[in-house]
Formats: structure tokens, C-alpha cells, sequence
């Protein structure tokens, strides 16, 4: 009896365990289809290139590395010697231009005075010559003295069609030399320009990093001097590797918990969007997979997830850092 007794209380006890082990297994598969996770997954953000837009040498680099710096300030200066040489340069191009121009106006004026005493000696060799050819009809006066008349008028109007075209070559000569100008005060504008890209500030808010320069070094256009990463929320995401077997419920918008290593509080989250492709797909050397030697492996797939508004609120996440995230497939933010 006693016998019978134990084995009913053990299969009891084998029963209980079971659907106790049964209970456990199934909500535990439930709770793996609502919410995915994964450890692959790393914060990503944004690196500022700071270059020098002209050539120079460095007088000073006022910023160090690991140094937070605000937007528009000063970061670097370069020496504006060769600038201010060029400046001088153009400013006494402008100053001959003008001059030229002004000389080219005077002489403008005495060959319009020109033109107004022609005109005035043609008119009036106009009014002799009618007043002689009327005297002539009369024969009150011989016809020589009529030919002379025509003569005279020809050589005025002669002279008065010489001192126009004077006029027009003039005129040309001052559209050279407002041309000369306008070119001397667009280099004086594009040499002031390049004289103020000797003040290099910073693009963004932002941690200085990568730090290439230093003072006394000579560098060319283009070059890297450093970088800058801007650390805001909006500035910063996390890009998670999610196997393709979890992304069957996963849509932009869902919410997402992340810890990172370096704090053990959860930052809350929203999915962003879902690679167009697998990490494989865009690799240097893609895997080839028409060998014959094939053997199926489960490709993973970035999501962006970002951050939501003020999750990060000490800026304590940094590019790099590892990142644990659980999105919740039964959430939207949108909604």
C-alpha cells in the first residue's frame, strides 16, 4: 500500500514538473515572438570632418583632443600674411582701374566739347553756303566763291564724323577700364573670403576627436586637421544585426528598450528602419554561394533604431559602444 502510495505521489510530482516545464516553455516561446533581441548591436553616429578650405600655416590650434566645443567657435587659425599680400595686390589694381577710368571720362568730355565745336562750325558753314548759293542764282557774286563754301562744309562735316568716332573709341576704352575694375574688386571680395577661411570654427556641437594637427604645421587645402562628433540624440542611433528569422513582426516604429554596457539603466527607443539588404550583401568580397559547396547560414540584417527623446539626456553613449536591444513587436510609436 505504501509502495502504491509513493508512486502516485511521484507520478504526481513528474505531472506537476511537466506542466510546470510545459507552462515555462510556452511562454517562453510566446514571449520570444513578441519580443526580439539581440547583443549585436552598436551605437553609430555622425563624424564631422573639420578641413582647411585654403593653404597655410597654422598659428594656432586653440581646441584638444577629447575637448567638447560649441557650433561657430574658434578651432584653428591660419596665417593670413599671403592673403593680406594678395588683398594689397588687387587693391592697387582697383586703384589704377578707377583711375584709368577717370582719365578715360575726362578725355570723354573734351571730345564731346570737340563734337559740340564741329557741330557749330558745320552749322555754320551750313547757313553760308545757302546764303552764297542764293547770291549766286542772283549772280551778285562770282561761283568760286560758292565751290569754296561746298568745300568748307564737306571738311566740317568731315571733321564732325572724325570727332564722333573719337567719341565711340573713348567710350570703348572706359568699358575696358570699368571691366579692369570690376575684376580688381571681385579678387579683392574672393581674397577677403579666402582671408576669412583662416578662421576655422567648428561646424557643430560636439566632442573633438582624431586630432591631426598642431601648430606650425603647414597644410593644403582639403587637408583633415580634425574631427568633431556631435553627441545629441538626434545626432546618435543604434545600428542592431537582427537574424532574419526575427524580423517576421518587426515594423518602424516599434518600441525599443537598450542598455548599454556602460550604464545599467534602459534607454527607451524606436525602430527606425530595416536595411534594404544583409550585412554579406554590401561586404568587400561577397560570399559566393554557387561553389556546390553550400551550407545555409542565418544571415543577419541592421535595423536603425533611434533614440527617443530625452533617453539620453547625460550624453553618456559614445560611437562603439555595445548595446543589448528588445523591440516589442506589439508596439508603434506612430500611433
Amino acid at each position: 500500500m505504501e509502495k502504491t502510495a509513493r508512486m502516485w505521489v511521484s507520478l504526481a510530482v513528474i505531472l506537476v514538473l511537466a506542466a510546470i516545464a510545459g507552462t515555462w516553455g510556452y511562454f517562453s516561446w510566446r514571449h520570444n515572438q513578441i519580443f526580439v533581441e539581440t547583443d549585436d548591436a552598436y551605437v553609430k553616429g555622425h563624424v564631422v570632418a573639420v578641413a582647411s578650405r585654403v593653404p597655410g600655416a597654422i598659428i594656432a590650434l586653440d581646441v584638444k583632443e577629447n575637448e567638447a566645443v560649441k557650433a561657430g567657435q574658434v578651432i584653428a587659425r591660419l596665417d593670413p600674411k599671403d592673403f593680406e599680400a594678395m588683398e594689397a595686390k588687387a587693391q592697387g589694381s582697383l586703384a589704377e582701374a578707377e583711375a584709368s577710368s577717370a582719365l578715360t571720362q575726362s578725355q570723354i568730355a573734351q571730345a564731346q566739347a570737340q563734337v559740340t565745336a564741329v557741330e557749330s562750325q558745320k552749322s555754320l558753314t551750313e547757313l553760308e553756303l545757302h546764303r552764297l548759293e542764293v547770291l549766286v542764282e542772283r549772280q551778285s557774286i562770282p561761283r568760286q566763291k560758292l565751290d569754296q563754301a561746298r568745300t568748307a562744309n564737306q571738311v566740317a562735316a568731315a571733321q564732325l564724323e572724325a570727332a564722333r568716332k573719337q567719341v565711340a573709341a573713348i567710350r570703348g576704352s572706359l568699358g575696358v577700364s570699368g571691366s579692369k575694375a570690376a575684376q580688381a574688386r571681385a579678387s579683392i571680395e574672393q581674397v577677403r573670403l579666402q582671408k576669412g577661411y583662416c578662421t576655422i570654427v567648428a561646424p557643430c556641437d560636439g566632442i573633438v576627436s582624431r586630432k591631426m594637427a598642431e601648430p606650425g604645421m603647414v597644410v593644403a587645402a582639403g587637408q583633415p586637421l580634425l574631427a568633431v562628433v556631435p553627441l545629441g540624440q538626434t545626432d546618435l542611433w543604434i545600428e542592431a544585426n537582427f537574424k532574419e528569422t526575427q524580423l517576421r513582426d518587426v515594423r518602424p516604429g516599434q518600441k525599443v528598450v537598450l542598455r548599454a554596457d556602460i550604464d545599467d539603466r534602459e534607454i527607451p527607443g524606436y525602430v527606425e528602419s530595416i536595411a534594404a539588404g544583409t550585412g554579406s550583401a554590401f561586404s568587400l568580397l561577397p560570399p559566393e554561394n554557387a561553389t556546390g559547396n553550400w551550407v545555409k547560414v542565418v544571415q543577419r540584417v541592421p535595423v536603425r533604431i533611434r533614440i527617443a527623446p530625452g533617453g539620453d539626456p547625460d550624453h553618456k553613449l559614445r560611437l562603439g559602444l555595445s548595446v543589448s536591444t528588445v523591440i516589442d513587436t506589439r508596439s508603434d510609436t506612430r500611433r
